[in-house]
């Protein structure tokens, strides 16, 4: 099968520090290309005017924490072709005056133009036209689809609100588009409402890595804290995230329970990062809080395997694979209650639950995990393995394709 896969995000050699983009779309894109699809993948960032690229550093930081929109490179702004695990990505930039404003039905039109160019040139016609993010990608689905009488679908990651709907004119582009995916079960049921589908969403759950699950502990064993109990964050170090609700909820945590050795270790950077020591600094904590910096995938998941208790109670989380890939390894997860995870983690079952930036709350769990025993603490870190185990990057990439296949 010839894929289409049309995307605002995704991860480019060029990408500025700090503007790392998730690769939850480039996961997807290799696993098709080894099942045995031919996938191409256009990757449509925003071309703002020049002098927005050239802000000092301390505007963009600024930017990030009030909006949450990413400051791109330079660089971002040019077309670009290259190929990278059989998958023929082709960067094509749409240009965009103010960020968070609707592209033009021009812009789109151009832009679908451009991408059929690529198209011939390449010899490729599309079976399936497969988008990720609101914007641009239902517009430019919907027409792609019609041109190439291509079956069609659209995920969305959390960004199908009520002001999604009507600026970037979802509702009318909907209406061509078979299959309609969310990231998570409580996304799938707004959607449905907001746009009145006929259909729930399919869930287009993340992976974790292939290879983490055949060479991972299957047994859980860790959570018996004879050495201690080993705290771990690892995520982006902004506002959203909430890391200083982690802090605190830690901090007070340790106050109570001086005769038990704590440690926490965060792993990520961001503009919250300075704040977030200073923090450490002024809680008496620097003996015992470690700040990694950002680490490589497979340095994060060896960081998991001896640390037992995962915590990232962030707002707006679509989904965390970096909560799997923490469950793979048996730590006991605490994420967002109403995020992404809901439906995967069954509070008090196989994790935990915690409002987002609840540093109370957060700490009452980690007081409910220290009071189970030993033989508990492991049956709920047996019980998230178990569950990581389904959620392999082959295994849904496989099941997304196929709920996609089932919609048309």
């Amino acid at each position: 099968m010839n894929i289409l896969l049309v995307t605002q995000i995704y991860p480019e050699p060029d990408d500025g520090k700090g503007y790392e983009a998730t690769r939850t779309v480039e996961y997807f894109a290799k696993e098709w290309v080894e099942i045995g699809h031919r996938v191409v993948v256009v990757h449509c960032p925003s071309r703002f005017p020049f002098i927005y690229y050239m802000m000092p550093e301390f505007l963009k930081n600024e930017i990030r924490k009030r909006t949450y929109i990413l400051v791109p490179t330079w660089s971002s702004t040019k077309t670009f072709h290259r190929q990278e695990y059989g998958i023929d990505i082709y960067r094509q930039p749409m240009r965009k005056w103010i960020p968070s404003q609707a592209y033009t039905k021009h812009t789109m039109s151009r832009q679908c133009r451009a991408i059929g160019k690529i198209l011939e040139e390449i010899n490729f016609v599309p079976d399936l036209v497969a988008g990720h993010f609101s914007n641009p990608s239902t517009e430019l689905v919907s027409r792609l689809s019609k041109i190439y009488y291509a079956m069609s679908s659209i995920v969305f990651h959390n960004d199908c609100s009520a002001k999604n709907i009507k600026k970037y004119r979802i509702r009318e582009n909907i209406e061509g588009i078979r299959a309609v995916g969310a990231r998570s079960v409580l996304e799938a049921v707004s959607i449905k409402e907001q746009l009145g589908l006929q259909k729930t969403p399919f869930i287009c759950y993340s992976g974790v890595p292939n290879d983490a699950v055949e060479v991972n502990d299957k047994i859980c064993s860790k959570q018996d804290y004879k050495d201690g109990i080993r705290f771990l964050y690892a995520g982006g170090l902004v506002q959203k995230k909430h890391v200083d609700a982690v802090i605190k909820a830690y901090s007070r945590l340790r106050e109570k329970h001086r005769e038990i050795e704590l440690s926490l270790k965060i792993i990520g950077g961001g503009s919250e990062e300075e704040e977030l020591r200073e923090l450490v600094l002024k809680l008496n904590l620097t003996d015992s809080v470690c700040f990694t910096g950002r680490q490589p995938r497979k340095e994060v998941l060896n960081e998991m395997k001896n640390v037992q208790i995962f915590t990232m109670i962030s707002q707006g989380e679509t989904f965390g694979m970096v909560y799997l890939e923490a469950m793979l390894q048996g730590c006991i997860v605490i994420a967002s209650k109403g995020g992404g995870f809901d439906g995967i983690i069954e509070d008090g079952i196989n994790g935990f639950l915690c409002a987002t930036g609840d540093a109370q709350m957060l700490e009452n769990i980690y007081e409910q995990i220290i009071g189970l025993d030993a033989k508990q603490r492991n049956l709920i870190g047996q019980r998230a393995i178990d569950t990581a185990m389904q959620y392999s990057e082959r295994a849904v990439a496989q099941r997304y394709l196929n709920d996609v296949i089932e919609r048309n």
